[in-house]
């Protein structure tokens, strides 16, 4: 009964996206093919798609939560629940590359012997002082010293270095770069994370786009629209520029950068005073809906900052509420820190089921987020023999760890010889 619910229940949501396209184009096919795929999934397993959530351990990966957890059934002990991304922090990294991969290999056979749908792996590898992979991967300059010491064609050869790097120990997200330029409002927050004035945080956000993109690696422009010199972790960043300065330095930068068609984009929690001031830029329909995919037309997956961040658990917004506003205003990934999220998905399936409204944003960023896994290999379109598509896991029988441990180790040397010959 339940699993024939959720099918009627995708069926009524899909069908705008169906009806305004031609059905004989590859999009329908490929929409039509992503619907069905997640009308074979539970209620709870649908909402996770939505969630990039820390996880616990860098030796064998296990479950926190279960199914269970959101249903209160006991018969759903047995499926864990898995969220749509990982997030890692440096200590989800092994100690060398061989301890890394082998964990990030154990997410994937975990999803296949229990039937899950695989997560996307994403961590932050920015450079200088914030690099997750520490001595694991070859040493990845700070935005600023890239911007200081190489050409724009030769910083996106050290970031495609660094992708090859990041897949073949299977990570498919890297949340970089850091696409924002250094203003009297940010500069001691950003320091060296920042490439510097706008036309060098233009040039290498590019390059450093290109570089991973190419290679494998989804990019991730953050943080949109920009932060300040309060640090979110502990306040909301207040950003006071006009209008005049709001676009000369946040918006034409990243209407620029985003040519280089980022896989995602990371929004800040900064509430802006020349737009909607009242509001977190990563709540707010004004900046998302509005400026970012009307505006400048992107289409890509939005993000939003950790909604556990002081910045707006402490200014009214708690995690449940951010949520259900992120998600409202257009954002497609909710970041959570913590490790435990079904207590979100509660919210998310009561909402939906009372809202038709948030029932379609739901579904379409549930929609986007597996488009997402099949453009990185994490699942894939099969053609049947009608003609028509159908999504599903990999067997997992593609290059084996040695293989790719010997992918990484190529690329690592490289990535010295690099940093001996422009540092």
């Amino acid at each position: 009964m339940r699993k024939s619910l959720a099918v009627l229940f995708c069926i009524v949501l899909s069908a705008p996206f169906l009806r305004a396209q031609n059905p004989r184009s590859k999009k329908y096919y490929e929409n039509l093919a992503v619907k069905n795929f997640l009308a074979g999934l539970s209620e709870a397993e649908r909402i996770a798609q939505v969630f990039l959530v820390n996880i616990e351990g860098n030796k064998s990966f296990y479950a926190v939560e279960s199914v269970a957890d959101v249903t209160g059934d006991k018969d759903d002990e047995e499926h864990p629940l898995i969220p749509g991304g990982c997030l890692f922090f440096s200590y989800n990294i092994g100690d060398s590359a061989r301890e890394t991969l082998d964990f990030n290999g154990s997410i994937m056979d975990f999803c296949r012997r229990h039937d899950c749908v695989p997560p996307y792996l994403a961590v932050d590898q920015e450079g200088g002082l914030v690099t997750r992979l520490k001595d694991v991967a070859s040493y990845l300059p700070s935005a600023s010293r890239v911007a200081r010491s190489l050409t724009p064609a030769q910083a996106e050869e050290l970031y495609a270095n660094q992708a090859l790097q990041l897949r073949a120990l299977g990570f498919s997200m890297n949340l970089a770069p850091v696409a924002e330029s250094i203003t009297e409002e940010n500069g001691r927050f950003l320091g060296l994370r920042s490439y510097g004035p706008v036309p060098e945080t233009v040039v290498y956000s590019m390059a450093a786009i290109r570089g991973y993109e190419r290679n494998g690696v989804g990019a991730v422009f953050k943080h949109f629209p920009g932060n300040t010199n309060t640090d979110p972790h502990t306040g909301l960043p207040e950003i006071t520029m006009d209008r005049r300065l709001v676009s000369r330095f946040l918006l034409d930068p990243a209407r620029i950068i985003l040519r280089a068609e980022p896989s995602a984009l990371l929004m800040s929690h900064a509430r802006v005073s020349a737009l909607d001031p009242g509001t977190p830029a990563c709540l707010s329909a004004a900046w998302i809906k509005d400026t970012l995919q009307k505006g400048m037309r992107y289409q890509g997956l939005i993000i939003s900052d950790d909604i556990f961040m002081a910045a707006l658990a402490q200014n009214g917004f708690p995690p449940g509420t951010a949520a259900v506003m992120a998600l409202e205003a257009g954002v497609d990934v909710i970041m959570l820190s913590e490790k435990r999220f079904s207590h979100v998905i509660k919210v998310f399936m009561e909402r939906s089921r009372a809202d038709m409204e948030f029932a379609d944003r739901l579904f379409d960023a549930e929609r986007k987020v597996i488009l997402y896994k099949i453009e990185k290999g994490i699942l894939s379109f099969d053609e049947l023999p009608d003609g028509t598509l159908r999504v599903s896991v990999p067997d997992g029988t593609g290059p084996d760890a040695e293989k790719r441990l010997e992918d990484f180790r190529s690329a690592f040397s490289r990535g010295v010889e690099m940093y001996d010959r422009w540092f």
